[in-house]
């Protein structure tokens, strides 16, 4: 069997490959060599007397063909971008201005690990984890190992294995790296140990750094959780608004008008013409007195200024010019007309 730790860089990567390692202790076949050929890999997959463990980054010049699915399993761990480019610059101790950082340097440098993050992910036995969750839950993240390598453990061991890699002891291996060299199992550089807070490339990317690594991962960030932070991040995240999308848009909202015009018309319709067409009839027979036709002619002389007002409100409403208004309203009766008579 195959065992593969990938992972973006400065992602947590190092502590699964330790935890890993302690879990698998004394099974049979279990090999870590260091600086081993990756074209190695797919016989190990094939043999079933093998357990080899490897720790590998990605790189656009590997042969995919290296890394099989069957046999095999990976340990993915990935970290917001920004804070991976940022760690591997205090890892290296590149102030700015340095010739190995800027925002071109850092845009290929994010280009590199979404790709990775891509090949990782599309494995078919793949663990994946984000660097964020599982950092301060070392405990969590020794049974979630466990299982996941199908591992017993209990109590005891998890809390020994938790002491064997925090902080503190993972603090003298680095100095004991640079004194005596790397361990095979443990895999601590001398340089290793840097600042994990997550954020923390707010006080070490340039403004400029920042807008690349967004410019160019800000859809990935978005996806997978993290916040966008820059004018081209949220430019890059919105969905465009095409012109097609817009015309439609607007030819929805003509239509809706036209048909809430529609429908108010014939509502004022339906009020009013009936109370007309009453008035008219009293007013032709000569049942009513003086006085009350008088009264019944304020009344439909109210009426249609109230009509008049609200045909007004809605001309204003639609920016129908004043030289233009009789039109409008000839316009407007020949298209009510049928829609009343039915």
């Amino acid at each position: 069997m195959l065992l593969v730790v990938c992972g973006m860089h400065r992602s947590g990567s190092t502590l699964v490959w330790q935890i890993s390692r302690m879990l698998l202790e004394g099974r049979p076949g279990l090999r870590n060599p260091r600086g081993l050929a990756t074209d190695e890999f797919p016989i190990a997959a094939a043999a079933p007397d093998d357990l080899l463990m490897a720790k590998v980054h990605f790189r656009s010049a590997m042969d995919r063909e290296d890394f099989p699915d069957q046999g095999a399993r990976y340990l993915y761990t990935f970290r917001d971008p920004r804070d991976v480019v940022a760690s591997l610059y205090r890892k290296g101790r590149l102030k700015q201005g340095h010739p190995e950082r800027g925002p071109r340097n850092a845009r290929l440098t994010v280009r590199r690990e979404l790709r990775g993050d891509a090949f990782w992910r599309n494995k078919s036995n793949v663990w994946v984890r984000r660097y964020e969750d599982f950092k301060d839950e070392v405990p969590a993240l020794v049974r979630d190992l466990a299982h996941y390598l199908d591992v017993p453990v209990d109590d005891d061991r998890v809390a020994a294995i938790v002491a064997e890699v925090d902080l503190q002891t993972q603090s003298q291996r680095a100095i004991e790296a640079k004194r005596h060299g790397v361990d095979e199992n443990l895999r601590i550089t001398s340089n290793h140990i840097t600042d994990g807070r997550e954020g923390a490339w707010r006080d070490t990317l340039t403004d400029e750094e920042l807008v690349a690594i967004e410019g160019e991962a800000a859809v990935w960030l978005k996806a997978n959780g993290y916040s966008i932070e820059t004018a081209v991040g949220r430019r890059k995240t919105t969905p465009k608004n095409t012109a097609a999308q817009r015309a439609r848009a607007a030819e929805e909202r003509r239509r809706e008008r036209a048909a809430r015009l529609a429908a108010e018309a014939r509502a004022a319709g339906r009020d009013f013409l009936p109370w007309a067409g009453a008035a008219g009839v009293l007013l032709l027979s000569g049942v009513l007195t003086a006085r009350h036709r008088g009264l019944l002619g304020i009344g439909l002389a109210g009426a249609g200024a109230a009509t008049g007002a609200w045909g007004a409100y809605r001309l204003g409403q639609r920016r129908v010019p004043l030289r233009r208004v009789a039109r409008t309203v000839l316009t407007d009766l020949r298209t009510l007309r049928p829609r009343l008579q039915d």
